[in-house]
């Protein structure tokens, strides 16, 4: 049977509908997505527990490159805000835990060889600046002055976005965890929950672990689990799987402070000295393999990139499964009549997560957002298909 770390029976505490106590709401997804929105919804006053058949963080937030995007070239100047938005509100997140976290705000030099990818890139640039994104251009040189000693090789076109960033996704989870669970967020893992209904009175029931919860919300963020655990509700939230792999180094001593996007994959350094690069997360992309040989390859691409990087040596690899909404745009709203039951899937969640969890918590205690409103299940229905 299942470890469960920890125990909660369905009570009188439990059930906040109608009943004057604090609403109960089931956050099924223990990602980054899922732990941020259940520790808004507990500093908004709700009793939370969150459901996962994996430990937390063991889905694909481990597997995440961890950037923070702040800008998006390909997409629709509306849609590209809204990840500037998303980028600033990790500011605000580390204002309002009053604890520092461990990211890294030195942008991102992309740069690419020269034709089709440097064509595009060059457009990309061009867009970011009539939508008055901060960007830059860069020359070969330049890539050399923003990263000391780097060796971009053949380069077409290339530009610098100041106001991206990076995570130290594994140490930003366990603070945002914690903080979580000080606030009285209860973390049921691994536990795997096997069916969601609305009872006639209005209230959710959970199921899973041979056991049914009360709930007066849930929330379903269990990224590509989502789906099926939306469907039988009228929801239809089609997902397609991206998938890469990334390899840890030991660590080194302080090389980078800027993230590097070029043709040998993308490259940073945590905070804590430790290189990370990935080279297939990109859109089709169908990355598997954890083998030592692969690791250590990828690693020697960013010797090729960063001389200074020499010596660098494997740590671990793993490999990350993103679902990916069918548009590209996150998902995020109630999927019954009676607003019992919400669900949320995002592109790029490491990016929202801080966003998404304040805005969906807000949402599910019962204050619609405008801003959401774009990004309903019901666009996903048979008659706007």
């Amino acid at each position: 049977m299942p470890r469960q770390s920890s125990t909660w029976v369905a009570g009188a505490e439990g059930r906040g509908r109608g009943r004057g106590t604090r609403k109960h709401v089931v956050v099924v997804g223990a990602g980054i997505l899922g732990v941020s929105i259940a520790y808004q919804l507990a500093l908004g006053g709700a009793q939370v527990t969150v459901l996962d058949k994996q430990e937390p963080g063991a889905g694909c937030t481990q597997g995440a490159f961890a950037m923070i995007i702040a800008s998006l070239p390909y997409a629709s100047e509306e849609f590209s805000k809204l990840y500037g938005l998303a980028a600033g509100e990790w500011h605000a997140l580390e204002a309002q835990i009053d604890e520092p976290l461990p990211t890294q705000w030195g942008g991102v030099v992309n740069w690419a060889a020269p034709g089709p990818k440097a064509e595009e890139l060059a457009a990309q640039t061009a867009r970011l600046e009539r939508w008055g994104s901060k960007v830059q251009r860069l020359t070969e040189d330049d890539v050399g002055r923003l990263v000391p000693g780097a060796v971009p090789g053949a380069f077409g076109a290339g530009n610098f976005l100041s106001d991206w960033g990076a995570i130290d996704l594994h140490k930003t989870f366990e603070i945002l965890l914690r903080r979580a669970k000080d606030l009285g967020v209860t973390f049921r893992t691994p536990l795997e929950v096997t069916g969601i209904s609305v009872a006639n009175s209005g209230a959710a029931v959970v199921e899973g672990g041979h056991e049914a919860i009360d709930a007066d919300s849930v929330v379903v963020a269990a990224g590509a689990g989502s789906p099926d655990l939306t469907r039988h509700l009228g929801a239809r939230v089609p997902l397609r799987l991206q998938s890469g792999t990334l390899a840890y180094s030991k660590p080194m001593p302080p090389t980078l402070n800027r993230v590097l996007n070029g043709p040998s994959g993308s490259i940073r350094q945590n905070p804590d000295g430790r290189i990370v690069t990935a080279l297939d997360y990109a859109p089709g992309a169908d990355g598997h393999d954890t083998g030592e040989a692969y690791g250590r390859a990828l690693l020697a691409r960013t010797v090729q990139v960063v001389p200074a990087l020499a010596g660098i040596e494997l740590d671990k690899v793993t490999v990350g499964h993103v679902p990916i909404p069918k548009d590209s745009q996150p998902v995020t709203g109630f999927c019954d009549p009676r607003k019992t039951i919400y669900v949320a899937v995002m592109m790029s969640g490491i990016t929202m997560a801080p966003l998404m969890g304040r805005l969906i918590a807000t949402e599910v205690l019962g204050q619609p957002v405008q801003l959401l409103e774009a990004y309903r299940p019901e666009r996903f229905s048979t008659s706007k298909l």
